[in-house]
């Protein structure tokens, strides 16, 4: 289904999230500009945490999920398991400068494999049943919350 006006900004973000998914995961492609070593991928999803996904989480919980919780005891559900999981992302993260480095690549790979989940379920179920049940005037006050978010 193609992504709505109101979701696609939010949709563009997961792009970056996705490919730090995958940098973090075993066996992961060298990839042009990114690092290739453990604590080299420690330090970058840490820096991602702080530049682009607590914002984009922030945004997603502000708008999206504000908006589509009161919409169905479903999407609520959806909402407060998706949030849940924004929370497991961000402790996980932050709790890396701690990990002993001969364990560091499994609990990177532990990560990336959450946020891939995640964005996917996002992408997938979430906004799909969101752009679904959503009158056209409700994804129209979507898309203005998220344009006012944004700036």
């Amino acid at each position: 289904m193609k992504r709505h006006e109101s979701l696609a900004p939010i949709s563009r973000q997961h792009q970056e999230g996705l490919l730090a998914a995958r940098l973090l995961q075993h066996g992961a492609p060298p990839f042009k500009g990114m690092p290739t070593t453990p604590p080299g991928k420690r330090d970058h999803i840490l820096g991602l945490l702080q530049r682009h996904l607590k914002p984009h989480f922030k945004l997603e919980e502000e708008t999206v999920f504000a908006l589509s919780a009161s919409l169905s005891e479903d999407l609520r559900r959806q909402t407060e398991e998706l949030q849940a999981e924004h929370r497991q992302l961000e402790a996980l993260i932050l709790a890396l400068p701690r990990i002993a480095e001969d364990l560091l690549p499994d609990k990177l790979h532990e990560a990336g494999k959450l946020l891939e989940q995640h964005i996917r379920k996002e992408e997938r179920v979430f906004f799909e049943q969101v752009q679904g049940d959503m009158t056209e005037q409700e994804l129209q006050q979507l898309q203005e919350m998220v344009a006012l978010h944004m700036h």
